[in-house]
Parts: structure tokens; C-alpha cells; sequence
């Protein structure tokens, strides 16, 4: 019965990636792949669907709708001011001022773009549609095959998502709730994560970019669809580099250094971004609702992984695989790795796993006496590895943003957001063995 489930979920799994590989919405593919999940375990499908898998979504939607909400309002107002595009194009500026490596840098100066979008706590969501305008100007330019535009995911979805001390990305919110811990937990273990992460994703940067060389590739072929469509690139005032980024500063503060509650820093940030760009909107209103539209469709489709993860987690083939985490070998802190992996992946989401190993298995992690706060870092690290397979909402939507396919260039969001966070946090979990935090 247990292995009849468990080949049930390997098969849902199978099911989630493969409809998702094919581009139809994950809102559709999840409640399918559930089904499977369900028939393989024998179990009551209306049961199931208004128990565990309504209940997953309702309540990781109760939980954090309101950090949704906010974040995307908050991402809207500083895309709408100008604020984003005026930290983007003086950052990317940076290409132009290195004569033999303009390539490297246009596409490392994009990393630190978004690095510094996704670590000022602007909606990934946002950002997406903000880089693309930037990356095709500068990538048709330079001769850039497109395809590594995939590569820019390294700065929007690994280290200022998990990593990084401080960050409001809600996957390092979310062990607070179930670890009392705060934003800045481990912060050694997490720049040490960070250091890793940019290492070996410059090594890989450079090695497509030699490999592209070498075989004498530019913008096209694989540019060829995103140079169809007419990008708008609104003119806008540029404004001060600090001033762009004050909503942002006064979010890190507020969230780190006086210690309030996510919610109270994002509503912050909003609030400054009204006080300080007011005059450059042409609706605030309108840019707030449509903010809270991005958070709606956002939220939705995590939620729908989750509620997917939730029938699996009620599952008997899940119960065998937690089960067999006692078996496996080594310290504790591999459990971590292992469990939250397993549940970001089967999900397919960072936020959605994590919130589901961390319910079932947090008090399982604290019994074992690792410091919370190594929990903490590690289980948001393991987050980001798995998450990011084929049927990751956030790699779906980026790529069709990007106008390419999977086959084209998921190698580089699988090389940066898998098998870099995976090796970050091995590094990481040896560190927390010698007693660092």
C-alpha cells in the first residue's frame, strides 16, 4: 500500500512536470497531478480535495497573503515611479567601462540588478518584466546569445532569496514562525552560502559564454522570438541612485534593525515610496490595484502547489519517506537538506515546500538540538534547490517573459538555482558541523 502511494507521487510528480513542460498553468496541472496522488493511495478523492488539499491552500494563503499583498503593491509603486528601471540602468551602465569583457559584465551587472530588486524586496513577479526590457537592449547589443539571459536568474533567485542575512524574501520569513527566529539568522552560514554561490556561478557564466564564443553564436538564433515583440521601454527621469533606493533601505532597516514584523516593513516601504515618487505617478491608485492583482495571481499559484504538496503530505507513501529519514545516513543537518528538498521539489515551489516540511517536521529538527538558527539557514537554503524543476511557476512565467523555451535555456536557471543552492548548502551544512553560525 505505502510503495503503491509512493509510486503514486512519483508518478504525480512526473504528471506536474510534464503538463507543466507543455505550458499549460499550473492551476490546472496541480489539481491533476493530485488526482493521481489520491488514486494511487486509495484515497477518498471529495475527501481529499476539501480536506488536505483545500486546507493546504487556505491556509498558506492565510498565513501569508498579507506579505504577498504588500510586495507586490510595494514592486508596482518603485516599477511605476521609474525607481527600478533608474537602479537598473545605472548598474548595468557598468558593461560599457570594461573595453574585452563587456559580455561578462553585461550579464554580471544583471545579476547584481536583480540582486539588489529581489534583496530590497520587490515581487520577483515584478522584476521579471522589468529585466527583460533592460537584458534585450543590452544583450542584442553586444551580440549576446539570448539564451543566457537565463543565466541572470543566478542574482534573482538563489542568494538574496535564502542566503543573504536579513533578506525579506518570504522564503527566509517563513522558519520564523515555526523557529522564533528573526531575518538574520546564521548570518556566517549565510554569507558563507553566498560566496559559494557567486563562485561557481561566474565559473559557469564564463563557460557559456567560451562555449558561445567558440562556437561563434550571437544574439540570434535563440533571440529570434523576443525580437519580434515590441518591448515597451517607457522613458522615464532618471533619478539619484539613493533616492531609488530608499524604500528599499528603509524596508531593511525597519525589518532588521528595529525588528518589526514583515508586514509592518513592507507597508513602510509603500509608505515611503508614496511620500518620495508621489509626483511621478500618473495614478497611484491604479498602480497600487494593479500591484494587488500581481499579488492575487502570485499567491494563487503557490497556493495550488501547496494544496497539491499537502494530498501528498497526507499520503502513506509520504509517511514511508519521512519515515526512512531516520536511516539515512550522517548528522541531522543532512535530514534538513533531504526533507526540504524533497518538498520544494515535489511541490515545486521554494515558499510551498518549505512551508510544509517545516509544519510536519520542525519540532522532529528542533528535538535533534541543532541551534534554530542553523535550521533556519539551512532549511531556506534547501529550499532553493529542488524548487527550481521544470514545472517551478516562477521559471515557467520567466521563460515565457524571455520568449524561449525550456529546451533552450533551462540548463542555466538548473545549473544556477539547483546545482549551485544544492552545493551552497552541503558547504554550508559542513560549516554548521564545526560549530559556525
Amino acid at each position: 500500500m505505502e510503495y503503491l502511494s509512493l509510486a503514486g507521487i512519483l508518478l504525480g510528480l512526473a504528471v506536474l512536470i510534464f503538463i507543466s513542460f507543455k505550458g499549460v498553468p499550473i492551476i490546472i496541472t496541480a489539481p491533476l497531478a493530485a488526482m493521481v496522488v489520491i488514486l494511487f493511495s486509495q484515497m477518498d478523492i471529495v475527501g481529499s480535495f476539501t480536506g488536505p488539499f483545500m486546507t493546504g491552500f487556505t491556509n498558506f494563503a492565510k498565513n501569508y497573503f498579507l506579505i504577498f499583498l504588500l510586495s507586490a503593491v510595494y514592486g508596482k509603486m518603485m516599477a511605476d515611479s521609474g525607481a527600478a528601471k533608474s537602479i537598473a540602468y545605472k548598474l548595468s551602465a557598468l558593461a560599457n567601462k570594461f573595453p574585452g569583457n563587456e559580455k561578462f559584465v553585461a550579464i554580471f551587472s544583471l545579476v547584481l540588478v536583480n540582486s539588489v530588486f529581489t534583496y530590497g524586496g520587490i515581487s520577483l513577479f515584478v522584476v521579471m518584466f522589468t529585466m527583460v526590457i533592460i537584458a534585450k537592449n543590452l544583450f542584442e547589443e553586444l551580440g549576446i546569445p539570448w539564451r543566457l539571459y537565463t543565466c541572470v536568474s543566478l542574482g534573482m533567485s538563489v542568494y538574496t532569496m535564502t542566503m543573504l542575512p536579513g533578506t525579506p524574501a518570504i522564503q527566509n520569513l517563513i522558519p520564523m514562525k515555526y523557529l522564533g527566529t528573526t531575518p538574520t539568522a546564521a548570518p556566517v552560514l549565510g554569507i558563507i552560502g553566498t560566496v559559494v554561490s557567486l563562485i561557481l556561478g561566474i565559473g559557469w557564466i564564463k563557460y557559456q559564454l567560451a562555449k558561445a564564443e567558440k562556437l561563434q553564436e550571437g544574439f540570434m538564433p535563440t533571440g529570434t522570438e523576443i525580437s519580434k515583440v515590441v518591448l515597451k521601454d517607457e522613458k522615464v527621469e532618471e533619478m539619484n541612485l539613493l533616492v531609488s533606493l530608499t524604500p528599499s533601505i528603509v524596508l531593511l532597516v525597519v525589518l532588521n534593525i528595529l525588528k518589526q514584523p514583515p508586514v509592518v516593513a513592507l507597508f513602510a516601504a509603500v509608505l515611503t515610496s508614496v511620500v518620495l515618487f508621489y509626483k511621478r505617478y500618473v495614478n497611484v491608485i491604479k498602480t497600487m490595484s494593479d500591484g494587488a492583482n500581481n499579488a492575487i495571481m502570485a499567491i494563487t499559484n503557490i497556493c495550488i502547489v501547496v494544496a497539491f504538496g499537502s494530498v501528498v503530505a497526507a499520503s502513506t507513501g509520504y509517511a514511508l519517506v519521512i519515515g526512512a529519514l531516520d536511516s539515512i545516513p550522517g548528522p541531522p543537518i543532512v535530514q534538513i537538506i533531504v526533507a526540504v528538498n524533497i518538498a520544494a521539489g515535489v511541490t515545486g515551489s521554494a515558499s510551498g515546500g518549505l512551508g510544509i516540511a517545516l509544519e510536519s517536521l520542525s519540532q522532529k529538527f528542533l528535538a535533534t538540538g541543532i541551534n534554530p538558527e542553523v535550521i533556519h539557514r539551512v532549511a531556506a537554503m534547501s529550499c532553493g534547490g529542488l524548487d527550481s524543476l521544470p514545472h517551478n511557476a516562477a521559471i515557467i512565467n520567466d521563460l515565457g517573459v524571455a520568449r524561449l523555451t525550456h529546451r533552450q535555456a533551462y540548463i542555466n536557471m538548473f545549473m544556477l538555482t539547483v546545482v549551485t543552492p544544492t552545493i551552497a548548502t552541503i558547504v554550508v551544512a559542513i560549516f554548521a558541523s564545526m560549530g559556525v553560525v
